[in-house]
């Protein structure tokens, strides 16, 4: 239209110009801007002309399932056969899901497989139900793209944290290493019911080469068992690191931070969810020069210590509990003390993590660490359950028998 309206204006300045005073041009003249405002007017009213719509309608084939939550917000992934267009409808319990999120990025939204909604605005301590639409993009063009119907999920809902709860719970698994047998007797042996949200503590697979391998090997099994109510937290391991998958991980455990290390409050806790990167330098060989993860440690280090310093929440918790992969921190260039001591002055009570593939519990005073550290074992699982005065630990196997506790008294 653009082009057309341009071509009018030279051809009326230029019988401005000429000053024609001859009827028989003045009528060519009226003839041709007669034809140029009806070329005009088409072309206007061809824009709003209606795109095709296919009667063919996408599959979700994973989700939807919870990758992140906080006091404000939730993110929600899920999967469909053929490439779509998405969006999210939620609202208070009890009420219509009058609200949509959507996802565009820099003015366009996404078409692809997999969609990754942002939920924000929520209130804390809220229950909100929620469904997700993806619209089938059949054909992608400049002008009337063609599309096709639309598949909407089932009616799900979650409950956002809240850190004046006086009572919070929640549980957590180690090293799975794809076994699919240990993961649904895990995911079998958690109290779905009693606890807020499951923390995958790294070490899922043993190098990431696929998405399908995601699927198959964690995210399908969990996010079944987690029926899209439950958050699945995912704590990056050293094997996550590893394989032609690795640089694609967060974009199906996506958090609005975009990073693998941040903060979260509920309850009376504090977390503090840190990413232990690799086990080994980054010059060592079977890295062919392509980790970069001593700087990215430093810079992880520094966010933990203007954090520890600064944020108020972490000040007011009653409990400071650290999330990671590799208790004794991960490969830190023979630094380990500076996190210790950080971690001691700060009055860290506890860290969880993985690793070893064998329990192992060490008190304050141990090692240097003024706090209580736990490495879990492949087949158990941790219940932790925290009051304003209390910390309580169970470690259980997947028979369901305890096999450890640990009673931590609030210092603050």
């Amino acid at each position: 239209m653009g082009i057309v309206w341009n071509r009018f204006i030279q051809i009326k300045v230029w019988i401005l110009r000429k000053s024609v005073t001859s009827v028989l041009t003045k009528t060519a003249v009226t003839t041709l801007m007669g034809a140029m405002l009806l070329a005009l007017g088409l072309t206007a009213y061809a824009q709003h002309e209606p795109f095709v719509v296919h009667d063919t309608k996408p599959v979700i084939m994973h989700g939807p399932y919870l990758s992140s939550l906080s006091e404000t917000a939730a993110t929600i992934v899920w999967m469909t056969d053929t490439p779509c267009h998405a969006k999210v409808l939620f609202g208070p319990k009890g009420e219509s899901m009058t609200r949509e999120a959507h996802n565009a990025e820099h003015g366009l939204l996404p078409i692809g497989t997999r969609h990754v909604v942002h939920l924000t605005g929520l209130e804390p301590g809220k229950a909100y139900t929620y469904k997700v639409v993806a619209t089938r993009a059949v054909k992608m063009k400049a002008y009337w793209p063609e599309k096709g119907l639309a598949v909407e999920g089932p009616e799900r809902m979650f409950t956002t944290f809240d850190r004046s709860r006086l009572a919070v719970s929640f549980s957590a698994i180690a090293d799975t290493h794809e076994d699919l047998a240990r993961v649904k007797g895990l995911l079998h042996a958690v109290d779905w019911a009693e606890t807020d949200f499951l923390v995958h503590l790294g070490d899922a697979f043993h190098s990431l080469e696929s998405e399908d391998q995601l699927f198959a090997r964690w995210l399908g099994p969990a996010e079944k068992a987690a029926a899209g109510e439950k958050l699945l937290m995912f704590i990056r391991g050293n094997h996550e690191m590893r394989g032609a998958f690795a640089r694609n991980l967060m974009e199906y455990v996506p958090v609005p931070e975009g990073r693998f290390y941040y903060v979260r409050d509920h309850g009376p806790l504090h977390f503090i969810i840190l990413d232990t990167g690799e086990d080994k330098a980054d010059e060592t060989n079977v890295y062919a020069e392509l980790n970069k993860v001593e700087v990215y440690r430093e810079e992880e280090f520094a966010w933990l210590e203007r954090h520890l310093a600064t944020d108020e929440s972490a000040a007011e918790a009653p409990f400071r509990v650290i999330l990671l992969h590799q208790p004794h921190w991960g490969w830190t260039g023979e630094r380990e003390d500076k996190w210790t001591e950080l971690a001691n002055n700060e009055k860290i009570d506890l860290v969880i993590g993985g690793y070893f593939h064998r329990l192992r519990i060490y008190k304050p005073d141990s090692r240097g660490k003024d706090f209580w550290m736990l490495a879990l074992e492949q087949d158990q699982v941790a219940r932790v359950e925290a009051t304003l005065s209390d910390l309580l630990v169970t470690v259980k196997g997947k028979d369901g028998k305890v096999l450890e506790t640990l009673a931590i008294k609030a210092r603050r």
